[in-house]
């Protein structure tokens, strides 16, 4: 439908690319069920309970083969509708809604609904962005188990033209998932994250998602034409014909682009005086290694195993393990290092099957990762086998998180290593995650028993500040572009080196391309980030002179004396080597006031 003044509406930018389409309006039902029985409907409805989630089930297992068939048997997106399998029959889902039942009365529906809402409440409060998205897997499942009880019904909607969807509630695999999916050429919501399954989903089907929009302030008619950026993070109803015409053009040239990445970018990249640089990948699922490949990552400098047991209500199996861990390595190749992180839990990560951790007023300074581990090594010896038994014959190591001091490295390194001999397996090389400060300051009283290590630029930024990012009131005190951070980070990073042991970097701070410059000049020389990232860091680095960045940065760090000459001094030299890069890409480099006000 044409017609109308161009009226262009902004929100965040979820999976990239640009899409045109007819606008279709998605309602989300939020109504609150609130149904009692009486003690003679219990077995009624639990029954219908028990059905539902056979239905849901079912829907799942058709959903999966319908995309296996589409994708071969190595489809990612049938690995994911798995996962909400696993969920519709969580033994703790089950029990909490039978509970409700027999218990308090409630209907199935009711039950269902208060369940799901009370879990998706629990992954809220966490501040690991990937585990916080969990909830979006719960409100699907949750979703699909009251469809078959009756309510909440999704629209299964074949579309016969372009589209795009407008949802004013979160967006969840249902919403895009379908027959005709390749129809689907946006999707603009109310509530979505990078690291959610339903945008997974959408960036390996080249979806652009846009979120933080509320449909109800924008002048919207269904079947309006909307042009979707998320380059800029912007869509534009009713667009004009030039914009539609430069569209055209753009999906033109994407075409020809498919045939993949420039050859340089597939391998190990080198600075422009000859330094070889490796770009890893941080990876939490079997598609995210996917990615990775697809974007030319040297290999896996982190993998995130919290998810594979946050999202269980009984500690995993070690076949359901071993199944995760070679999922990533056959993804990633046999040629390629991966380093897997042991489960990163307490703090923000909570699991249900350590039900001993204590309500603590400073949890990320409390019992959590290896603290909890030496003394319910139980839980580190079951992944532990797992890890070993996946990883035998592979290039891998294991990495430890919130190592403090020697006396942690040294009980944990011998752990492993006794683990190893005892299932007759040759241990991989074994090393720490550097986010507590005092590690970094002992450095050097590692360096004989460590084979490598990684900096996690997140927690020891916020140990260092002594400021909880998420606290809105504090989090200007969390800025990296500090000269003091730096200074530790290059000390950790000089340390490594002339240890001649490996250190890269696998927080948020190595993914700032407009940091890459500055991580180069202070040493770094292994990054390891998200994978649509590794692109632009690789053509960055390709047009670096490393040594006069070394240079620069060391009278940097003697001189400047604040976060704003740091982020000053950088605006500056990425102008100078990589402005027509950053175009290119479509990257807004940020600096000054984004920093100062902690959205790092």
């Amino acid at each position: 439908m044409m017609g109308g003044k161009p009226k262009i509406y902004s929100g965040t930018s979820i999976a990239a690319g640009k899409g045109l389409g007819q606008a279709v309006i998605v309602e989300v039902k939020n109504d609150n069920i609130i149904r009692r029985i009486t003690r003679d409907e219990i077995l009624l409805e639990t029954d219908r309970f028990e059905n539902a989630k056979l239905q849901a089930t079912k829907y799942y297992d058709d959903l999966s083969k319908v995309l296996r068939a589409k994708a071969g048997t190595g489809s990612d997106d049938a690995s994911i509708i798995e996962i909400y399998k696993c969920i519709v029959n969580d033994p703790m889902l089950s029990r909490s809604v039978m509970y409700n039942i027999r218990t308090e009365l409630f209907s199935a529906e009711s039950s269902v609904q208060k369940v799901a809402n009370d879990m998706m409440e629990e992954f809220k409060s966490i501040e690991d962005e990937y585990i916080r998205e969990r909830d979006k897997d719960i409100c699907e499942a949750g979703k699909r188990i009251l469809h078959y009880l009756g309510c909440d019904n999704f629209e299964e909607r074949i579309f016969e033209k372009d589209v795009v969807l407008f949802i004013n509630g979160p967006l969840i695999l249902s919403h895009i998932v379908g027959k005709n999916i390749e129809k689907i050429k946006g999707v603009v919501c109310l509530a979505s994250g990078k690291t959610s399954h339903a945008a997974i989903v959408a960036r390996s089907n080249s979806i652009p998602v846009i979120s933080d929009v509320d449909l109800l302030k924008l002048n919207l008619v269904e079947g309006n034409n909307v042009l979707i950026d998320c380059d800029v993070g912007t869509f534009t109803i009713n667009p004009t014909k030039k914009s539609i015409n430069e569209y055209n053009s753009y999906i033109n040239e994407k075409n020809l682009r498919k045939r993949g990445l420039p050859a340089f970018l597939k391998r190990p990249v080198f600075t422009n005086d000859g330094m070889s640089i490796s770009v890893m990948a941080n990876v939490s699922i079997e598609d995210d290694a996917r990615l990775a490949v697809e974007n030319g990552a040297d290999g896996i400098g982190l993998v995130r195993t919290e998810i594979l047991f946050t999202e269980y209500a009984e500690f995993p199996s070690e076949s359901e393990q071993i199944r995760y861990y070679e999922g990533i390595f056959n993804k990633i190749g046999s040629g390629k290092k991966v380093n897997i992180r042991v489960m990163d839990v307490g703090g923000d990560k909570m699991v249900k099957f350590i039900n001993d951790i204590p309500r603590e007023e400073n949890p990320f300074m409390g019992w959590r990762a290896v603290r909890i581990y030496r003394e319910r090594t139980e839980f580190l010896h079951k992944q532990l086998v797992a890890i070993l038994k996946a990883g035998e014959g592979k290039k891998y190591g294991i990495m430890f998180p919130m190592i403090t001091t020697l006396s942690e490295w040294d009980f944990l390194r011998n752990f492993t290593i006794k683990t190893a001999d005892e299932l007759g397996i040759k241990c991989p090389s074994l090393g720490v995650l550097l986010e507590v400060p005092l590690a970094i300051l002992e450095i050097e009283s590692f360096l004989s028993t460590l084979e490598f290590a990684s900096i996690g630029t997140n927690d020891l930024m916020q140990y260092l500040s002594a400021a909880d990012r998420s606290n809105a009131k504090v989090n200007y005190l969390y800025n990296p572009l500090e000269p003091a951070f730096l200074k530790i980070v290059k000390t950790a990073i000089d340390q490594c080196v002339s240890g001649g042991k490996p250190i890269s970097m696998c927080g948020d701070m190595a993914a700032r391309p407009e940091c890459t410059i500055l991580l180069l000049g202070l040493g770094l020389t292994r990054f390891s980030v998200s994978p649509p990232t590794i692109p632009i860091i690789k053509e960055i680095i390709s047009c670096i002179p490393l040594m006069k960045i070394k240079e620069e940065t060391n009278h940097l760090l003697l001189n400047k004396r604040s976060a704003k000459d740091v982020a000053d001094w950088l605006q500056y030299i990425n102008g100078k080597y990589c402005a027509h890069i950053f175009k290119k890409h479509g990257f807004i480099p940020l600096y000054g006031d984004y920093y100062d006000k902690g959205n790092f």
